[in-house]
């Protein structure tokens, strides 16, 4: 569904292509619609888990921050002295089934099974409990069994996951280009129609400098005024090499490098890159979630050679895909982002408040969200 008031050129203009998929268009769209409609009328029951649980995701495929903020709020919550799992579906993993990325002590499984961003998320939040698998509901099951009984579960990228009860929805928008073309997959980016904000407790603006473009703003204002809105964006930390280390962006500045990536949205990956000096002189874009090969590697930096890049960058998701040891040329170095919110917008006191408001800070929750 478009923005109020804002018109949405397809981005695919060939009116060929634009028949081909029509019907693919159609159906998921349909689909989705008779899916949400079951279970707002209740049809389709939701399952509750004995803990609460707070969904964070997003309308659109891919680009608004899920994972980074995910493991922003699970980290939060742990240092409040909660016990917190995180469940996700684990997009792009070897293998299949339910399994535990991490038991809050130590990381059980490499990013190639865990997936690259349950791996980063139980990487970088320790003490924090991680699981995968397509069943929610399963993986949660795994967790309780494993590590016992959590205060909290955070679902990455659980908006549409409607099989599991919520207390609480945190729904991203990126604040700089919201839904693309306004249409549903595969004609556009939209995962379900923008009418489904009105599900959302928290609506969490992206790529924000504080303020919210007038059709945006609108657009909140139409589907859920009641939402409670944030804002935020991701800085760069730094750089990291492949070992680990970290490495100052003032070190990198002016330098000939070579970008190449395998996610959603790789040219605001490469416009990061660009805000902190760097000179880039060629790019190599793979499909999301590319697992990469030591023959990837040598194609990239032949490339990369020949454009006079003198070092590879990519992202800390690309870095820990690369499952072949990389080749002893070109640097690489993996660009390091941090979640920042507006002063006054910390979702960890909101969700506190509103879990308590509701009896199920640390405890089941009553009247929990379907």
């Amino acid at each position: 569904m478009p923005i109020p008031g804002v018109h949405h050129p397809d981005r695919l203009r060939h009116p060929a292509l634009l028949w081909l998929i029509a019907p693919g268009a159609f159906l998921y769209s349909g689909l989705v619609g008779i899916r949400n409609a079951l279970y707002d009328a209740g049809i389709l029951k939701p399952r509750s888990l004995p803990c609460p649980v707070i969904a964070i995701g997003n309308l659109t495929v891919g680009g608004t921050g899920k994972t980074p903020i995910a493991a922003w709020v699970a980290g939060s919550l742990r240092d409040t002295g909660r016990r917190v799992a995180v469940l996700s579906r684990g997009y792009g993993r070897r293998g299949g089934g339910t399994r535990l990325v991490s038991d809050g002590r130590q990381i059980l499984l490499e990013a190639d099974r865990a997936g690259d961003e349950p791996y980063l998320i139980a990487r970088d939040t320790p003490g924090v409990v991680v699981a995968v698998g397509a069943d929610r509901a399963a993986a949660a099951s795994l967790v309780r069994a494993a590590t016992g009984a959590p205060d909290l579960i955070v679902l990455d990228d659980g908006f549409q996951h409607r099989r599991l009860r919520r207390d609480l929805d945190i729904v991203l928008v990126d604040g700089v280009d919201p839904w693309g073309n306004g249409r549903m997959l595969p004609r556009g980016p939209l995962r379900e129609p923008v009418k489904s904000l009105e599900r959302a407790d928290a609506i969490v603006v992206t790529r924000s400098t504080g303020t919210m473009p007038p059709e945006l703003a609108a657009a909140l204002d139409r589907y859920n005024p009641r939402a409670r809105v944030m804002h935020c964006r991701l800085e760069s930390d730094g750089f990291l090499r492949v070992e680990g280390d970290p490495v100052d962006p003032a070190a990198l500045r002016g330098f000939a490098t070579f970008v190449f990536s395998g996610i959603a949205r790789p040219e605001r990956f490469e416009d990061d890159v660009r805000r902190l000096g760097l000179r880039i002189v060629g790019t190599r874009r793979f499909a999301d979630h590319h697992r990469y090969r030591a023959a990837d590697l040598r194609e990239i930096e032949a490339a990369a050679r020949t454009a006079g890049a003198g070092s590879l960058t990519t992202t800390e998701k690309d870095l820990v895909r690369i499952v072949d040891p990389a080749p002893a040329g070109l640097p690489i170095h993996a660009l390091r982002l941090r979640v920042v919110f507006r002063p006054g917008d910390d979702p960890r006191a909101w969700i506190l408040e509103r879990l308590a408001a509701a009896g199920a800070a640390g405890t089941a929750g009553a009247g929990a969200r379907r």
